[in-house]
C-alpha cells in the first residue's frame, strides 16, 4: 500500500510538470518510489520467519525402516523402527513407527497362522503313507510352528496397545507420504500337502510360503490403512483387531467396536460390515 500511494504521487508530479526540479532532486524521487520501506520491511520478514512452523527432524532409523518395507526386507524394517521407538522417544514419528510396527507384526503372526493351519490340515490325511519316525517328525514341526506363532502373536501387543491408548480422532501425526508398498513375489502355497497329506512339505517350501504371505499381507494391509498422508483408522483397527483375537481377545473386540464406532454414519461401509460379521461369528 506504501509503494502504491508513492507511486501515485510521483505520477501527478510528472503530469502537472515540475520544471524548477534539478536533475539531482528528480533522482532522489525516482529512488523514493522503489526504496523499500526500513520500518516495515525487516520487522515483516521477522514475523515470517516466526509464523513459519519448525520441521519436524525425521529419525534416521524411521527414514531406514521405510526404504526396507519397499524392498520387502520386513525383518530388518521392524528393526530400525525399534530404534526410532528407543532411540527417539520424544519424537513424534514413534507414534507411526509404533503403528508400522503392530501392521508389520500383524502380517507376520496372519502368515505364520496360515502356515500352521496348512500343516495342520495336511497331517491328519494321510498318516498311513509315512513311517513311524517320519509320522513323529510331522507333528514335532507342527507343534514347533505353532509355538513360533505363539512367539509372533506376543509380540504384537506391545504396539497395539500403544496404539490403543495413544489415539485420538484430534491427533496429528507426521504423514506417511514417503511410504512405498514391498514387490509381492511370486505366490506360493502348500495346496497339494493340504489336500492330499504326503509327503511333508520341505523347510524351503514352507519359507517361500511364509515369505510370501508376510510380505503380501504387509502390503494389503498397508494399502488400505494409510492412504497419501492419513491413517484410515476403520481399516486399520478392523485387520489389527482379527490379528489380535488369538492373543487377546479383549483388546481385540475394543479394536472391532472402535471399526464400528468410526463407521457409524456409513453402515455400508465394508470394513463395518466384516467386523461386525467377525464379532457375530
Amino acid at each position: 500500500m506504501i509503494k502504491k500511494v508513492l507511486l501515485g504521487a510521483s505520477f501527478l508530479l510528472l503530469f502537472t510538470g515540475c520544471a524548477g526540479q534539478t536533475k539531482e532532486q528528480e533522482e532522489k524521487a525516482a529512488a523514493a518510489t522503489t526504496a523499500p520501506n526500513a520500518d516495515t520491511t525487516p520487522s515483516t520478514t521477522v514475523q515470517q520467519q516466526e509464523a513459519k512452523p519448525k520441521e519436524v527432524e525425521i529419525p534416521e532409523p524411521y527414514s531406514l525402516a521405510l526404504k526396507k518395507i519397499e524392498s520387502g526386507e520386513l525383518d530388518t524394517a521392524l528393526k530400525y523402527l525399534d530404534f526410532t521407538i528407543n532411540d527417539f522417544k520424544d519424537s513424534p514419528y514413534v507414534y507411526n513407527a509404533q503403528l508400522l510396527k503392530s501392521i508389520l507384526w500383524g502380517s507376520k503372526s496372519t502368515a505364520q497362522l496360515n502356515l500352521v493351519d496348512s500343516l495342520s490340515k495336511g497331517s491328519g490325511k494321510a498318516p498311513m503313507l509315512y513311517k513311524k519316525e517320519e509320522l513323529v517328525a510331522l507333528k514335532n514341526l507342527l507343534k514347533q510352528e505353532s509355538n513360533v506363532f505363539k512367539e509372533y502373536d506376543s509380540s504384537l501387543a506391545a504396539p497395539t496397545q500403544y496404539i490403543w491408548e495413544n489415539y485420538s480422532a484430534e491427533k496429528t501425526v507426521p504423514p506417511f507420504k514417503d511410504i512405498k508398498l514391498p514387490s509381492v513375489p511370486p505366490e506360493r502355497d502348500l495346496d497339494f500337502f493340504v489336500s492330499v497329506g504326503y509327503p511333508a512339505p520341505k523347510d524351503d517350501e514352507m519359507k517361500a510360503y511364509f515369505n510370501y504371505l508376510y510380505i503380501s499381507l504387509t502390503s494389503a494391509m498397508l494399502e488400505v490403512t494409510i492412504k497419501e498422508d492419513r491413517i484410515e483408522y476403520p481399516a486399520y483397527f478392523y485387520y489389527i483387531g482379527t490379528s489380535l483375537f488369538h492373543q487377546d481377545k479383549p483388546l481385540s473386540r475394543k479394536f472391532l467396536d472402535k471399526t464400528i464406532e468410526l463407521t457409524e454414519n456409513d453402515k455400508y461401509s465394508e470394513v463395518r460390515i466384516k467386523a461386525q460379521g467377525f464379532i457375530d461369528r
